[in-house]
Order: C-alpha cells, then sequence, then structure tokens
C-alpha cells in the first residue's frame, strides 16, 4: 500500500470514528432526557399521591372517593416510566453491542465506550436481591404498592356503600395494578438478560 492509499484508508477510518463517536453522543443525550422525564413523572406522582391524600384528610366522609385515583394515576405514570426505562435499556444495549464493537475495531482498543458493559457487570455482580433495586425497578415498585395499598383502604367502603361508578374506578385500578406487575418483573430481565436485536442477528 502507498502513502496515498494509506492515506485515505486512514481519513476513512477517522471519519467512521467521527461517526460512530457523533451517534454515541447523540443516543447518550437520548438517555439523558429520558432519565430527567422518568425523574419528573416520580416527582410528579408524588406530588399528586401528597394532593390526594391532604384532601382525604381534610374531609375523609366526601372525599375517601379521591382515593380510588390512586391505583389508575400510578399505574398510568408506571407504565410511562417502564416505557422510558426499556427505552433506555435498548439504546444502552445499542451502544455495547454496536458502537462500541465498531469503535473497537476501527481503534483497536477493547476499553473504548465500555461504560455500558462496564455498568451492567457491576450490577450482575451484585445481590439478586439488590438487583431490583434500580432507578426504575424501585419506582415500579413503589407505584405498585402504592396502588395496592390505595385499593385495600377503599375495597370496602366502595362495595358496600359506594356507587356503580366507584367500583367502575375500583376494578379498572386493580387491572391496571395487575397490569403493572409483569412490567416490573420484564424491567429488570430486560436490563440484564435482553440483547438487541442487531446482536442476535449477527449471531
Amino acid at each position: 500500500m502507498d502513502k496515498k492509499e494509506k492515506s485515505t484508508s486512514d481519513n476513512t477510518k477517522q471519519m467512521a470514528v467521527q461517526c460512530w463517536l457523533e451517534e454515541h453522543r447523540a443516543l447518550r443525550a437520548v438517555i439523558e432526557l429520558h432519565f430527567t422525564t422518568m425523574r419528573y413523572l416520580v416527582i410528579f406522582n408524588i406530588a399528586a399521591l401528597g394532593t390526594i391524600s391532604g384532601l382525604i384528610l381534610t374531609d375523609m366522609e366526601n372525599n375517601m372517593w379521591l382515593a380510588l385515583i390512586v391505583p389508575i394515576l400510578s399505574a398510568f405514570i408506571g407504565f410511562l416510566v417502564y416505557f422510558y426505562s426499556k427505552q433506555i435499556s435498548r439504546l444502552g444495549h445499542y451502544i455495547r453491542d454496536t458502537i462500541a464493537k465498531r469503535l473497537h475495531d476501527l481503534v483497536e482498543d477493547e476499553e473504548v465506550i465500555g461504560w455500558e458493559s462496564h455498568t451492567r457487570e457491576e450490577e450482575k455482580e451484585r445481590n439478586k436481591l439488590l438487583q431490583w433495586f434500580s432507578i426504575s425497578g424501585m419506582s415500579l415498585l413503589t407505584f405498585i404498592l402504592t396502588s395496592t395499598f390505595a385499593l385495600i383502604f377503599t375495597a370496602k367502603q366502595t362495595f358496600l356503600e359506594g356507587a356503580v361508578w366507584q367500583i367502575i374506578l375500583w376494578i379498572t385500578g386493580l387491572i391496571l395494578t395487575i397490569l403493572l406487575i409483569p412490567a416490573f418483573i420484564s424491567e429488570r430481565k430486560f436490563w440484564f438478560g435482553e440483547e438487541t436485536r442487531t446482536n442476535k442477528e449477527q449471531t
């Protein structure tokens, strides 16, 4: 290979590295945005629960029905948190399995873009119980426990004294809370166990 061909090859490699790095930066920005959105969702849920609890305590006899909103609201926000968590995991897998591997080949350095792999390996080495205590996992668990408490708290009054629409709200909250449980379980499995579609196709 003469100098001109070598220079062209080096330029092509440099351009490829730059393209992969730009994509990596863009995806990391998306991940940060999703994390921020998740935090705001959790804060909104806490604020809403506090408001509802305050209204119930000020006039428990007339405002007890507001507790029926809690399972529906918590489940709705919980599903949004699950969606963003899954997107973050998918992006992290793509960075680890595609971008990092391409850059490893181009720069001949296995330690380049190693955060996603390092994070998952570090989490896998933790105690099995502690692996459930991720930000999104704990958020989903909190939503499930809050909804369950609200359902238990309102069950007797709803079915003995409540109107039809209150019973419908209670049943809807129960269904959404039950549906949130597999989302909580699959969130952990997706984070630790699944590979990206691109990686599966390559193998």
